[in-house]
C-alpha cells in the first residue's frame, strides 16, 4: 500500500508503512516515513528517510538523511550525508559522510568521513577520516 502526497514547499511525503514496489524518481526533497519498504532505486536531490526503512535498490541523490535502524544496499550522494545508529548497508559514496553508534557497513568511500562512536566498517576510503565518541 503506498500513500503519496505532495507538500507545499515541493517534498514528496510517504506515509509510514508504505510500500513502494517501483524505482523511484523526484525532482525535488523525499520525506519517508518510519517502517516503508522500497522495492526499487530511489533517485531524488534530498532523501530523509525516518527510522527502520528498507530500501532493496540503490539511493541516488545530493544529500542524504537515513533514519535509525534502516537497511539498504548502495547509497550514493554528491553532498552530505548522515547515517544514524544501527543502520546496515553495503556501499556508501559521498562527499561528506558522518555515521552514527552501532552501523554495520560494507564500504564507506568519501572526502571526509565521521564515525561517531562504535561502527562496524569493512572498508574506508577517504581524505579526512575522524573517530571519535562524543562530537
Amino acid at each position: 500500500m503506498k500513500k503519496y502526497r505532495i507538500s507545499r514547499d515541493g517534498t514528496l511525503v510517504i506515509s509510514k508503512n508504505s510500500i513502494v514496489e517501483k524505482h523511484l524518481r523526484f525532482d525535488g526533497r523525499i520525506l519517508a516515513g518510519i517502517m516503508t519498504i522500497f522495492w526499487g532505486n530511489i533517485e531524488a536531490k534530498e532523501v530523509n528517510l525516518a527510522g527502520r526503512n528498507i530500501v532493496n535498490g540503490d539511493i541516488l541523490c545530493e544529500n542524504a538523511v537515513i533514519g535509525a535502524k534502516t537497511k539498504f544496499r548502495r547509497l550514493i550522494a554528491q553532498g552530505d550525508v548522515i547515517i544514524f545508529p544501527k543502520c546496515r548497508g553495503i556501499y556508501v559514496q559521498a562527499d561528506s559522510v558522518i555515521i552514527k553508534e552501532g552501523c554495520v557497513l560494507g564500504r564507506v568511500k568519501a572526502n571526509r568521513i565521521v564515525i561517531d562512536g562504535l561502527a562496524k566498517i569493512k572498508e574506508i576510503e577517504g581524505g579526512r577520516i575522524i573517530a571519535s565518541r562524543e562530537l
